[in-house]
């Protein structure tokens, strides 16, 4: 078995994150240009609606383990998803239903999303590292190292993902 391979996706997404956090990229805005304001809402809360406007509910990044999955979820909020895997192949597109669109819906509000820590690190091996982004907030998590509100959250997350996913 591989040491340091849970290490190495961290320090990847922390670099990434890093990147994103600092505007990084195609996105960044260009000099001279004015910043965009973004909606307000108490800390902790979640939004009434997708701030950034694209209608994203929530995305989720899911890399590591044993077989070294690569798995990306994005969730609308009205239900719609894109599934992507690397190995093996995979896209897929359909639809939550009512119920599991609103538990997750419940689970984000009650998490506590803009409170928790935006990295939440772990020591280990073949870990899985997880990166989500909700009302314009990210965070990066590994096993072992997630906070208790958000466990339950990465949890429906990776039920969405290994129901539509098989």
């Amino acid at each position: 078995m591989r040491r340091g391979t849970g290490r190495g996706a961290l320090l990847a997404g922390l670099a990434l994150a890093g990147c994103v956090a600092a505007g990084c990229g195609a996105g960044a805005p260009q000099p001279g240009a004015a910043p965009t304001p973004m909606p307000q809402t108490p800390a902790g809360s979640a939004p009434a609606t997708d701030p950034s406007g694209d209608g994203v509910l929530i995305r989720f990044d899911r890399q590591g383990g044993l077989a070294g999955l690569t798995d990306r979820l994005v969730i609308r909020e009205d239900g719609g998803f894109t599934l992507q895997r690397r190995r093996p192949p995979l896209s897929r597109s359909g639809r939550l239903t009512e119920a599991e669109r609103a538990e997750l819906v419940r689970m984000l509000a009650g998490s506590g999303f803009g409170t928790l820590p935006a990295t939440q690190s772990a020591r280990g091996s073949d870990l899985f590292t997880y990166h989500l982004t909700y009302a314009d907030r990210q965070i990066l998590a590994q096993d072992g190292g997630i906070a208790a509100p958000l466990r339950p959250v990465i949890a429906a997350l990776t039920t969405i993902v290994q129901k539509y996913g098989s």
